[in-house]
């Protein structure tokens, strides 16, 4: 029997995926990689909103906004400077774990719906588990962000340039504020992104005993969605 404890499965995730997810198969638990995520991306937030200019920061959020006139936009980015970066950093933090969780329960409902049409039998709870093992690697991307905010001077970085491994910086891919959103993610996806996915094609080939080439086209299947209607909001 594959070991099972959690620490065992957090060594083996990196080093022996196809152990980690026979005993996640068996037993899902997911406290540790949410308790992980959730944590590293709340500091994220917390530090980002304390070392960023929060007057240019709002100013550059509402700039992307047509029907604001430019008194306006100074007017809200003035209002935005007098609060506490405490105060932004926390329901920076509320909404970033609430985003993330919602967005990984989708992704796990949407693997029980193509279990429940391929009859393969495994549910929500261990689909739930699976994407939040598969998405631990964002810890080290997270931990990049860290030691980047930390040296450099972050007051007028905008927060999906802040990861020195996203794509869009690796590539030098400049963004402005009226970057459509959808592509500011996009380029905002970094090296683990892909190593999560292919953790993910792994373990659902193993789990499901499909051929790795649909493995992979339903791991992607998200991916493809998001990557479409980013198309289709630049073509707007």
């Amino acid at each position: 029997m594959a070991e099972s404890s959690t620490l065992a499965i957090a060594m083996n995730i990196f080093t022996a995926p196809s152990a980690a997810f026979a005993a996640l198969k068996e037993r899902p638990r997911v406290w540790l990689p949410l308790l992980l995520l959730l944590g590293g991306y709340a500091a994220v937030n917390v530090v980002y909103i304390n070392a960023v200019d929060l007057g240019w920061f709002m100013d550059a959020q509402l700039a992307s906004n047509p029907a604001l006139t430019e008194a306006q936009r100074e007017q809200a980015a003035t209002a935005a400077a007098s609060i506490s970066p405490a105060v932004y950093g926390a329901i920076s933090a509320v909404s970033t774990t609430l985003a993330i969780s919602l967005v990984l329960f989708l992704v796990a409902l949407y693997y029980t719906i193509v279990s429940f049409v391929s009859h393969d039998g495994v549910k929500l709870k261990q689909w739930f588990a699976f994407v939040w093992w598969c998405t631990l690697p964002a810890v080290f991307g997270l931990a990049a962000t860290l030691v980047n905010l930390s040296i450099q001077d972050a007051r007028f970085m905008l927060q999906d340039v802040i990861n020195p491994l996203a794509f869009g910086n690796l590539l030098a891919i400049e963004r402005t504020a009226a970057t459509p959103v959808m592509s500011r993610i996009l380029l905002g996806l970094d090296l683990f992104t892909i190593w999560s996915l292919a953790l993910s094609a792994i373990g659902y080939q193993q789990w499901t005993g499909k051929s790795f080439v649909t493995s992979v086209a339903v791991v992607l299947g998200p991916l493809a969605l998001i990557v479409v209607i980013a198309a289709l909001v630049a073509l707007r």
